[in-house]
């Protein structure tokens, strides 16, 4: 199984010029913990909730003004959509990330899995018992 079958495609995002508080409104809106700054459908970076967090509670940045660029991570961990769920699960593992942005040429962002998405679909494959295309073989129909 590959990420095109696991990941989700119905994902926040945030302009880059926004400001921190409306990036906190869309974690607040979404349950999403990371959300993906994306810049004329080009990812260009990844804004964590505790980073957010951190930073207005210590009182360096005032979320009303900074804005995401300035707070945002750039080059964010991703992978193309036919990437095998085991090497994206090794990849996160070695980044020590728990978001992966699945990206095409561009980058345009296409999908997002986090490390629950990316467990259960591993789950869901290695209980669901052969792929349909081993299945066929099998019965001489391939």
């Amino acid at each position: 199984m590959t990420l095109i079958n696991a990941m989700r495609t119905d994902f926040p995002v945030v302009d880059p010029d926004s400001t921190l508080t409306a990036a906190a409104s869309r974690f607040g809106e979404t349950g999403f913990c990371s959300l993906a700054v994306v810049d004329q459908g080009r990812l260009i970076g990844v804004l964590d909730s505790l980073d957010v967090a951190a930073r207005a509670v210590n009182g360096e940045l005032d979320p009303t003004r900074a804005l995401v660029r300035h707070l945002m991570r750039g080059e964010p961990v991703s992978c193309g959509p036919e990437t095998p769920l085991d090497d994206a699960r090794r990849l996160m593992l070695s980044k020590r990330v728990n978001t992966l942005f699945v990206v095409e040429s561009g980058p345009r962002l296409v999908g997002v899995i986090d490390l629950i998405g990316l467990l259960k679909a591993a789950e869901a494959a290695s209980s669901a018992g052969p792929e349909l295309d081993w299945n066929q073989r099998v019965r001489g129909e391939a």
